[in-house]
């Protein structure tokens, strides 16, 4: 991205100038973040290294936990289940008797008979409660010292690990290999928080930002009339942001115009510059998840769609998660926060950071209800994840029960969305700054967008034709649902980066991705009970136009000027507090 100049006019020809601008600055001095060390400006490599974490893990979320894990599970447990009838045929040996509805293939879990059919449900549900367990209990952790960055690659090379012993596994061992996805998705989803938890640093220290923060340090350094050392401790490079600055945006006539107009660019640029790094870092996941998405099912036809084939795909999802990772360890800086100070002269164990971290949630959550406007966003956050993630499960159900599409038709599905999610995030961003819209207005609108699906599904009850009744429809709506996915997670990401206190950046996005995981078996639930009732899973679509509906007036109402406002004065009250 090219460097962003300003011609910067010198305060004598300013005409509304007065003396009283030394007051401004004052109240900027008062309301920025002090005595933090310089942090280094980003380079293309670090930069390109946050870009290659996302191409390396995203991988195993396309490749194995949306698809392959969860058929290898059924697999598993069906080759070692029996028939709920009389719970002694092997469902192996009766693929007649299972074509009746009322014949289910069931196994024992610990004494207790279980579908195999949500075998893999009951799996992923348990993961994610253990995974919003570890990231609460990393949140913390993670903003101290140079954790954010071993804790990443620690997880990855965890979950790597697991994925590539899949290879190894057998139906028999099916309990062992749930294990192993739960642990699989455990660090994928921790490894990811801490990913996030660098997205505000690395864009506060972007060359273009910087360029503009030394004009703003410049220009104050000619007017302020402060002691050297209070000088030193506003001008650290890491306190001049668009969070420390939004307080001067509302003027009045007897402010310094040039040091105004200097902090609104900076803002903005801000805001631009960490849209555009969200946007790169989704695309180049899901670019790296198509190219092994298509080798995967090459694999898989050429095997005949085996279990075994499916074990490869995750093989390798995890072997390029590992290998990948091992460049981001080389060529990501660590970026450390402060030093976490308990009890002078007392050695700070490990689990002192889980206990810490702990506290910290509580303390995190009553924070974030007095940032209003960032609570205001985690609830619609809460509400769009969980309309997004229950458009995707209802969406490949309602394909094969209804609309009977065959399993290439569901196959072609699945690559049509992280196609179209890549497709999203390169072009709306270039839709956004040639009608220079705001990422607040960038989210409402994509989810505008979204509320089509469930809208055009629910046509199907009163029109003749239309409203998904067929299934070449449901491939234009991938395609509509793809390039609204990629970029309405992107954008959401940027948004609340924006309204997160400074040094509490992973402990934020902990909260953040609880909320994201929090959300994820409402809606599904709700649309099985309904279809139960029913018997029609178009029904269904009814809940989503309202799951996805209620975030909008929310998001309508969030004031993101107030909000980083708030998110500054929080970050100066925690510093001062440790």
């Amino acid at each position: 991205m090219a460097d962003i100049e300003f011609e910067i006019e010198d305060e004598t020809e300013s005409p509304n100038v007065p003396e009283t601008a030394n007051a401004q600055e004052t109240i900027f001095a008062n309301n920025i973040t002090i005595g933090q060390d310089n942090e280094p400006i980003l380079t293309k490599k670090e930069l390109y290294a946050w870009y290659l974490y996302a191409f390396a893990c995203e991988v195993y979320s396309v490749v194995s936990l949306s698809s392959f894990i969860p058929l290898i599970l059924e697999q598993f447990a069906s080759e070692q289940g029996v028939l709920n009838i009389n719970h002694e045929i092997a469902c192996k040996n009766s693929t007649e008797l299972r074509t009746f509805e009322e014949v289910r293939c069931v196994v024992n879990i610990f004494g207790l008979w279980v579908d195999t059919a949500s075998f893999s449900l009951y799996t992923f549900s348990f993961s994610v409660i253990l995974q919003a367990i570890t990231a609460i209990s990393i949140g913390a952790t993670a903003d101290h010292g140079s954790m954010r960055k071993t804790l990443l690659i620690s997880f990855a090379l965890v979950g790597s690990v697991s994925a590539m012993l899949f290879l190894f596994v057998t139906s028999s061992m099916f309990l062992l290999v749930a294990i192993i996805a739960i642990i699989g998705n455990v660090c994928f989803g921790a490894s990811f928080v801490c990913f996030n938890g660098f997205l505000p640093v690395l864009a506060r220290n972007h060359q273009d930002v910087r360029i503009i923060s030394d004009k703003v340090k410049l220009h104050i350094t000619k007017k302020s009339k402060l002691s050297n050392d209070q000088q030193l401790s506003y001008l650290d490079d890491d306190n001049i942001s668009d969070q420390s600055t939004t307080r001067l945006l509302h003027i009045d006539d007897n402010s310094d115009i040039v040091l105004y107009n200097l902090l609104n660019e900076l803002a903005k640029t801000k805001e631009k510059i960490s849209t555009h790094i969200s946007a790169r870092g989704f695309a180049s996941g899901y670019f790296g998840g198509i190219i092994l998405l298509c080798i995967c099912f090459i694999i898989a036809f050429s095997l005949h769609s085996s279990a075994f084939s499916l074990q490869i795909g995750v093989f390798l999802s995890g072997t390029w998660w590992f290998l990948f990772s091992l460049l981001v360890a080389k060529w990501l800086r660590p970026r450390p926060g402060p030093p976490l100070f308990l009890v002078e002269g007392i050695k700070i164990r490990w689990y002192d950071y889980v206990i810490y971290s702990w506290k910290q949630l509580w303390k995190t959550i009553l924070q974030a209800r007095k940032l209003k406007m960032t609570f205001k966003f985690l609830i619609a956050w809460f509400f769009i994840s969980d309309g997004y993630t229950t458009i995707s499960s209802v969406a490949l159900l309602f394909a094969k029960t209804t609309l009977q599409v065959p399993a290439v038709g569901l196959i072609a599905i699945s690559l049509i969305v992280p196609l179209a999610a890549l497709f999203g995030t390169i072009m709306v961003p270039k839709f956004q700054s040639c009608f220079r819209l705001t990422t607040k207005q960038t989210v409402i609108l994509l989810n505008v967008l979204l509320l089509c699906i469930p809208i055009y599904g629910c046509l199907g009850f009163v029109l003749p034709f239309g409203g998904l009744k067929s299934g070449t429809e449901l491939y234009y709506l991938a395609i509509w649902f793809g390039i609204v996915i990629g970029s309405i997670q992107s954008y959401c990401r940027t948004l609340f980066s924006e309204l997160v206190p400074q040094g509490r950046e992973t402990e934020f996005f902990a909260l953040y991705a609880v909320t994201d995981k929090g959300s994820s078996w409402l809606g599904p639930t709700l649309v099985a009970i309904i279809t139960d009732i029913t018997r029609e899973i178009r029904f269904g679509f009814v809940l989503l136009f309202f799951l996805v509906l209620f975030p909008i007036p929310i998001l309508l109402s969030l004031n993101v000027t107030k909000g980083k406002e708030d998110a500054d004065k929080a970050s100066n009250k925690h510093l001062y507090m440790n």
